[in-house]
């Protein structure tokens, strides 16, 4: 069965920029967005297997839209420069990979995927973050919504719709031209918002309606609507998808293949996109010889959902057994079984509770079994505070394996690793199986077993020990020097008031500080912000010698500093027991 996915690529792009961390090569060139957009576009590929796939993108030309509307989108901010030149260096990339894309000047990304999906008769998944597509919608046509990041995915069909959004997909048009667009600088009505327009859609059908039976509103309403008849019919112009743009709809034109040749391959080793190069599902070895296309992140495996606590049952105490533990779920995998047991948040959902489910493992924390984890230092804090569990079977800890091989330049949740081999996030003790014989190999081929294995799992376990610890802290000598330090603070601000003449100057205001000091004592021009003149501790250096006020005010703040930091901020963290403060040491980060 034909199935065509047709991807909204500005919008895409965008979502990876700003859920990824900033990234460059060696040679510095930006590429979070582009790894973004490819794990995803992988994952999309392993998921729903499609016949046919292409992106599509705006253009920087003036579409029919701006001849309407001269403001169209007239209130959007301009790109980031981190991700300007991403833009064609993903185009490179995907027409590199032999997947067809779509750009048409006068016509944007919505146009031509509406264009498509409208004059082809196969199932059609919309991939985007811009709820215009949800017009789109029909009996062929659902729509996958990037809520957020990367992740987080809703579904919209014909067949729910309605029930999520109280409308029609046809009915997205209308609502629009009523309560506007603010993301596309689409007017609207002028004081008609989301709730009143979804009422009046739902009432009457479409703007159209709603004109008819303009009689029957009343009071402000009616005013704002019948001022708004122009503005609103503007905007349903505006927020109409074009099914008719000049592009061609030829399913058969945009098939895509894999695995990806040699060269897609070489191009990605030399993004430094480690992991997706590493990928042997996705790559040939070269451009006649292929690589084997069996794909291991989705090889058979038998998923069981857990019905009783005594389903542990049928897990196998093997070597390399694999536990993920969270708030949400506790899943095991024996090499053939993954378990799942979904944890419930309150007592309305369904699911288990979490500490029966964690005491029904007590067998496999037996001290003897191998496990694999993610993240054992935390693990073990989970075991303790959930179900007083201690976790001392040998492990190997796939987040540490991760940080070592493949430093994605910040911590990472399991998740996110998972997302980033295209691995599946409901199956997270499989992953982690997967994870761990893949970055055996990697240690191996970087020769950083030994580190692995003699100093960074080892130092887990130490740092586990030194957060349970915690330090003492000699909580009488904090609050006297809290003190202490309040009363100088407090004649430190009674000095600089005095300094500069304003009895009720509030020295903790950069905007009152920066006016008194340029504005009233005219200690140089200053540096505007666009919340009053900056007041940094290095332009206030460079005023040191002018006014006696100034000295008095890098005091004040080194003083209040320490105060707001080390003195108030440790106080909450003091437990009243023992006078301990525990604290939490990242293994899987460079910082300074």
């Amino acid at each position: 069965m034909e199935k065509l996915v047709l991807i909204d690529g500005n919008s895409l792009i965008n979502r990876a920029f700003y859920a990824m961390p900033l990234l460059t090569t060696k040679k510095g060139e930006y590429t979070n967005a582009v790894y973004g957009f490819m794990n995803m576009f992988f994952k999309m590929l392993g998921d729903e297997k499609p016949t046919a796939v292409a992106v599509a993108f705006d253009l920087k030309a003036p579409t029919f839209r701006h001849k309407l509307f001269t403001e169209y989108k007239g209130t959007r901010k301009p790109m980031p420069e981190e991700l300007r030149p991403q833009i064609p260096l993903l185009k490179e990339l995907l027409k590199l990979m032999g997947v067809t894309i779509f750009e048409k000047e006068g016509f944007e990304a919505d146009d031509i995927i509406g264009t498509i999906a409208k004059h082809t008769q196969v199932q059609t998944i919309i991939i985007t973050g811009d709820k215009d597509s949800f017009q789109l919608v029909d009996h062929e046509t659902e729509v996958h919504f990037t809520k957020r990041g990367l992740t987080d995915v809703e579904v919209y069909t014909h067949k729910n719709f309605k029930d999520k959004t109280g409308i029609t997909p046809e009915q997205i048009i209308d609502l629009k031209s009523l309560m506007g667009d603010s993301s596309d600088n689409i007017p609207g009505v002028s004081g008609v918002g989301e709730k009143t327009a979804k009422t009046l859609i739902q009432t009457y059908g479409s703007v159209d309606g709603v004109y008819e039976h303009v009689e029957e509103l009343k009071g402000k309403l009616k005013e704002k609507i019948e001022q708004g008849k122009e503005s609103a019919f503007l905007s349903k112009a505006l927020a109409t998808i074009d099914v008719n743009a000049p592009v061609d709809t030829d399913v058969s034109k945009m098939g895509v293949t894999l695995p990806f040749s040699a060269s897609v391959k070489e191009r990605f080793i030399e993004l430094e996109f480690k992991s997706l190069s590493r990928r042997e599902d996705l790559f040939a070895n070269n451009e006649s010889e292929k690589t084997d296309t069996s794909q291991p992140i989705n090889q058979e495996t038998t998923t069981i959902i857990a019905q009783d606590v005594s389903d542990i049952s049928k897990i196998e105490k093997t070597d390399g057994l694999c536990l993920f533990a969270s708030n949400e779920v506790v899943n095991l995998f024996d090499g053939k079984t993954e378990l799942t047991f979904p944890i419930r948040a309150n007592l309305l959902d369904n699911g288990f509770d979490l500490s029966p489910v964690l005491q029904a493992i007590k067998p496999i924390l037996d001290g003897q079994t191998p496990l694999t984890v993610f993240n054992k230092k935390d693990l073990k804090h989970f075991l303790k505070k959930n179900a007083n569990l201690e976790l001392t079977n040998p492990c190997n800890d796939v987040s540490i394996m991760k940080y070592l091989c493949d430093f994605a330049g910040k911590s990472e949740k399991p998740e996110e690793v998972f997302l980033s081999y295209g691995l599946d996030v409901k199956k997270p003790a499989h992953a982690l199986s997967y994870l761990y014989t893949k970055l055996s190999v990697d240690l191996k081929e970087q020769e950083m077993e030994k580190l692995y294995k003699e100093v960074e799992l080892p130092l887990s376990d130490v740092l586990f020990d030194m957060e349970e610890a915690g330090f003492k802290v000699d909580t009488d000598a904090l609050y006297k020097t809290g003190e202490k330090y309040a009363s100088v603070l407090s004649e430190l601000e009674s000095q600089i008031r005095e300094s500069v003449g304003e009895e009720n100057l509030n020295v903790n205001s950069p905007k009152q500080l920066g006016d008194v000091l340029f504005e009233k004592l005219k200690l140089g021009k200053g540096k505007k912000t666009k919340n009053g003149y900056s007041t940094t501790a290095e332009i206030l250096e460079q005023l040191e010698d002018k006014h006696p006020s100034i000295p008095l005010i890098l005091k004040y703040r080194q003083l209040q500093k320490l105060q707001s930091t080390y003195i108030e901020g440790f106080k909450p963290l003091i437990e009243r027991t023992t006078g301990l403060i525990h604290t939490s040491f990242n293994q899987t980060m460079t910082a300074t």
